[in-house]
């Protein structure tokens, strides 16, 4: 066993370093290095370097043979393992040790006799001592001097290499992987892998390790030192590292209603994926296969959050920890119902049931003309109240809690589309219900109670009782004089600008015009006495009609006064061409 020990102590050594003076150190057995050597006799099997831990090999100092040793740095004591061969006479060989320098000798032992048996002697070394001599002292060849191993007990420098620098780490769901910086120590002579206080990998020049084969989720805990030439370790450095949990789905959206959320998700790619556990706040609702992506949570309440977490999980009963996302159901938006419209020539009346609902909140009307009938109508029509026009073609009107609403922007003889949307208490809109509806033409406008009045200057008030809406036009000798409000309801005819007609009333007529355009029959002015002259007709009328009969008639009685005095006329002809002396022939 001893043999052994002082085996692996001179192995250290052939590699050990220099000692640092702040570096724990212990003694060992070293074996020195041979300089010289000498012998008058050699045995058979001998061996000249004793040096290999081997008591069988030997070197036979035969008469006055010797062999120098260099003296290992720092030792202090020696021992040496030799024997001697007994002369006929009994006599034992003698030795004598010689310590010595660079300037000489620094000590001499003096001849000292051994025994006949193989037995270690120790020597101290004296401190500046850089070599021994052992001599053989029997001055003859049957005095054999046998060395067989020379060791010195010097100190082994036990300092570690420095640690290694800048470990990285990095995990994935099975697997660690570990990257470093090894020191610059001349006698570093690799790294050591312990996992759990498990020595599991080393190496003479790594510079990363990978654990594989791990647990999911687990932590373990890593510990790389170094070690030297001489098998000196460091302490290491330490570290816990996690495998990371399984893979989770990705990309997890949720799309909510008012009664539903919709899932979606992308399942991962990892190797021993079995599929998917869905919770809806913490409970377990369903299990779906790895090809499933998506799914719709039902029978859900208006206006709540809901966690949704997804679980994946893997063969070997590994699951990961999980994907959640919050959602919350949205607020509905139910529609009005029982919408009717009432249509009159200048507006239309909307009615509707409000939805029964406590998330209603009001009601967005909007207005498309879908369609124009009447030249007066796109004269004369209204305009857009918004220029917010939707897309597809509808105008916002009015916005109301009520459930009517009478829109007096229209014109007659136009169709319109109206949309009523609801809006709950979000101020999100409904789809809206729609109705169309087209309004009737333009009544024709009267004008009644027509009178005159004559104020102080003499001028004429003519005053009427209706309409109260559009305009009075005020004609005069068959001309348009003015234009007046018909709310108004009378108009100022200066004395200087009433003419009269060819039966002395006034000519001069009332003409009503509706607020679309729509023109009504013409009514006379009556005189200040509220009297006229009755006749069939007007006189500008009669004077037209007479006109108007001449036109046609003017031919016929031209041709008629042609046949009845041809005869005079030819007569007259003759005698007025004789008379200046021609002829005619007949």
């Amino acid at each position: 066993m001893r043999l052994r020990l002082i085996s692996i102590c001179i192995f250290f050594v052939a590699f050990s370093k220099s000692l640092v003076a702040s570096a724990a150190v212990t003694s060992g057995y070293v074996s020195p290095g041979i300089i010289s050597a000498a012998s008058n006799y050699e045995a058979p099997g001998s061996e000249t370097k004793t040096v290999d831990s081997n008591l069988n090999t030997s070197y036979n100092l035969a008469g006055n043979g010797y062999v120098t040793y260099s003296i290992p740095v720092g030792s202090t004591s020696m021992k040496i393992h030799f024997r001697s061969l007994r002369a006929l006479d009994g006599r034992t060989a003698s030795y004598r040790l010689i310590f010595s320098d660079s300037k000489g000798i620094v000590q001499d032992s003096g001849v000292n006799r051994i025994y006949t048996d193989l037995k270690a002697y120790d020597f101290a070394v004296p401190s500046s001592a850089t070599k021994v001599t052992v001599k053989s002292e029997s001055r003859a060849d049957y005095f054999a001097l046998i060395v067989h191993e020379v060791e010195f007990v010097a100190p082994i420098d036990k300092t570690p290499p420095h640690e290694v620098t800048n470990v990285v780490t990095s995990s994935t769901d099975t697997a660690i992987n570990l990257t470093f910086y090894t020191p610059n120590d001349s006698d570093f002579a690799g790294t050591k892998l312990y996992v759990d206080g498990v020595l599991v990998a080393m190496g003479n020049t790594k510079t990363s390790y990978q654990l594989t084969g791990l647990k999911p989720n687990t932590t373990y805990n890593i510990r790389i030192t170094t070690f030297d030439t001489n098998n000196n370790e460091s302490d290491g450095i330490t570290m816990s590292v996690k495998t990371l949990p399984p893979a989770d789905v990705t990309n997890l959206e949720l799309h909510p209603s008012t009664h539903s959320i919709l899932a979606q998700w992308i399942n991962p790619e990892s190797v021993g994926f079995m599929g998917n556990d869905l919770y809806l706040n913490g409970n377990l609702i369903v299990s779906l296969d790895k090809n499933t992506k998506s799914y719709t949570f039902l029978n859900l309440h208006p206006n709540t959050s809901y966690e949704v977490k997804i679980v994946s999980k893997y063969n070997e009963g590994y699951s990961s920890l999980g994907k959640t996302a919050i959602a919350k159901t949205t607020i509905p938006v139910e529609d009005i119902t029982d919408l009717r419209v009432d249509a009159k020539y200048d507006r239309v009346k909307l009615s509707w049931t409000l939805p029964d609902s406590e998330f209603f909140r009001y009601v967005k009307i909007y207005r498309k003309k879908v369609k124009e009938r009447s030249f007066w109508n796109q004269l004369f029509g209204a305009t857009s109240v918004s220029a917010a026009t939707t897309s597809d073609g509808y105008t916002p009107m009015f916005e109301t809690n009520g459930t009517y609403w009478t829109d007096l922007t229209v014109t007659p003889d136009t169709t319109y589309s109206y949309k009523v949307k609801s809006v709950n208490t979000e101020g999100n809109e409904s789809q809206g219900v729609t109705i169309e509806t087209t309004t009737p033409s333009e009544p024709v406008p009267k004008i009644e109670g027509v009178s005159t009045t004559q104020n102080k200057n003499g001028d004429y008030v003519v005053t009427w009782t209706s309409p109260s809406e559009g305009i009075v036009k005020v004609v005069i000798g068959g001309k348009e004089y003015t234009v007046v409000d018909a709310a108004t309801q009378q108009v100022m005819i200066p004395k200087e600008d009433m003419k009269t007609d060819f039966f002395g009333g006034y000519d001069a007529k009332l003409v009503p015009i509706g607020k679309f355009g729509t023109e009504g029959h013409a009514v006379q002015v009556p005189t200040v006495q509220g009297k006229k002259i009755e006749f069939p007709i007007l006189f500008d009328d009669f004077v037209k009609t007479v006109i108007n009969i001449l036109t046609w008639a003017a031919p016929l009685i031209l041709l008629s006064l042609v046949f009845i005095f041809w005869r005079p006329f030819i007569t007259f002809l003759r005698k007025t061409i004789f008379a200046k002396g021609g002829r005619i022939k007949s």
